[in-house]
């Protein structure tokens, strides 16, 4: 395979897959049913020639010139059943994305239990309409996006039978880059070697392409007489050589949808009541040292394995480090949350080399977006000592939902979102650890399981907190095939006979 994909394959594949849009700062999630084949594929139809691709921007006196609005879909399986796709196409399909997010076999892999349980979901569980497809709306102001939802009203009520499933509450990038915790986020995103040359092998991300095994996962094939008018490539898989199948897979990729919501007030009620009981007040500094060994970073994005003892703004935005020389987790804990869904080059009881490869070989790409205001003003967390316990010591939930619009793009959600989440995130023996899942994202405080705690490795002896609580609840999602351009043209074409 090249370094580069070429400019087709680029115009092929949507442009969500290999952009987080960042110079897009609102977005908009529109979570559609469709009442038949005829009005989904009308309405992808009318959709495609609106779809954002990856391509290269175009360039004026070397600036790029970077569009105002970006628009994206994806379908999900319920949705390819109801656009008319054959059984003998869907069965193609991994069977994670076909059983869909809600069941309870992916609840007991997620830990969606309890408060996070599909039935508690606002969206996409079993007391709602199903989803079928989901477009993403970016947009470069409010009245961009404004104009751009619109235009997806207008393409609806021409097709017909197209319906919103809830209002998601559109996401958007806050100016200072800080979710809703108060932590810089967003820094250690993967690069797709196929797009910039170097990086994550392309296979990870968009399917068609050598993973980081050097292998090209099987992806749904479309058998000849399906694709009448011959949209889809012909499927180069040696494996079916003899046998006329087109390539549905090549150029899309896998998107995980969660919205997640955060408990804001109760993370730092959590943390004051730690600092409490460690320091015997609420002391600002303790505070956000315990909070930092929670999260892994300072709420600057400083790494704690390069600023151990303060934060420090100038380390914001470093990505360029390992944890080779901090091994045991003195400067950042095991346990934490950016450490565990990101080892880089230390998995007990693995090598450098074994590590750094297992890492690869399950990194996501994050497309998240928050919603809702922020409970407190973040700045504050990196300002004195003062400001921040101003802050922190007063803060309570004031009853406006917030949180994140998790997505991350993976080509196999059961190797990379899936595998993240049971085995690094909510594995209470990640790293070598008896008792602690992910403090931040972890399905704390079951009432089918042991507690967890936060280990925090000091001399002469660890520091473990209280046990820990869920700090973030599911409130609804989905498993999504984000097609390219030509699977869209397929998808919309006439129904083909079964």
């Amino acid at each position: 395979m090249a370094d580069r994909l070429t400019d087709d394959a680029l115009g092929d594949i949507q442009g969500f897959i290999t952009s987080g849009y960042g110079h897009l700062p609102v977005a908009r999630y529109l979570l559609l049913h469709f009442d038949d084949a005829v009005s989904g594929r009308t309405y992808l139809a009318q959709l495609v020639p609106h779809v954002t691709t990856a391509a290269p921007w175009p360039t004026l006196d070397g600036r790029k010139l970077k569009p105002t609005w970006a628009v994206n879909v994806g379908v999900t399986a319920a949705g390819l059943a109801v656009l008319g796709v054959p059984e003998r196409v869907r069965c193609t399909f991994p069977p994670e994305f076909l059983e869909g997010m809600a069941t309870s076999r992916r609840s007991a892999i997620l830990g969606d239990t309890e408060e996070s349980a599909p039935e508690r979901w606002e969206f996409g569980g079993p007391a709602h309409a199903a989803v079928h497809a989901l477009v993403t709306i970016h947009g470069a102001s409010d009245a961009e996006l404004d104009a751009q939802y619109r235009r997806h009203l207008e393409l609806a009520a021409s097709a017909g039978g197209i319906s919103e499933v809830t209002d998601t509450q559109g996401g958007y990038r806050p100016s200072n880059d800080h979710e809703p915790f108060g932590f810089h986020d967003g820094i250690a995103q993967p690069s797709i070697r196929g797009i910039t040359g170097e990086g994550v092998p392309t296979g990870e991300f968009v399917l068609g392409y050598e993973n980081h095994y050097a292998v090209v996962l099987p992806g749904p094939v479309v058998p000849e007489d399906v694709d009448g008018s011959a949209v889809l490539p012909p499927l180069p898989n040696p494996y079916h050589h003899g046998q006329a199948f087109r390539d549905l897979a090549v150029n899309g990729s896998f998107v995980v949808y969660r919205k997640l919501a955060q408990h804001v007030a109760a993370f730092w009620n959590f943390v004051q009541r730690e600092a409490e009981r460690a320091a015997g007040r609420a002391d600002a500094r303790h505070m956000l040292w315990v909070a930092a060994r929670m999260m892994g970073r300072w709420p600057s994005g400083a790494p704690l394995v390069m600023a151990p003892d303060e934060d420090d703004r100038r380390l914001a935005n470093r990505d360029d480090f390992l944890y080779d020389s901090d091994v045991e987790g003195f400067a950042c804990p095991l346990g934490a949350h950016v450490r565990r869904t990101n080892p880089r080059a230390v998995l007990k009881p693995y090598g450098l080399r074994e590590s750094l490869s297992m890492t690869e070989a399950h990194r996501l790409l994050r497309r998240a977006r928050v919603f809702g205001p922020p409970l407190f003003d973040a700045a504050a967390l990196q300002g004195s000592s003062s400001d921040a316990a101003r802050v922190l010591t007063d803060i309570a939930e004031d009853g406006v939902p917030r949180g994140i619009h998790f997505f991350c793009v993976n080509a196999s959600i059961t190797s990379q979102f899936e595998f993240v989440q049971q085995t690094w995130c909510n594995n209470p023996r990640f790293g070598g650890l008896t008792s602690n899942k992910d403090p931040i994202t972890g399905d704390n405080a079951r009432a089918d399981g042991p507690r967890s705690y936060m280990e925090i490795p000091q001399r002469p002896a660890a520091y473990r907190t209280a046990a820990l609580p869920r700090f973030v609840t599911m409130r609804g999602g989905a498993y999504l095939f984000m097609p390219s351009l030509r699977g869209l043209r397929f998808l919309s074409a006439p129904v083909p006979p079964h």
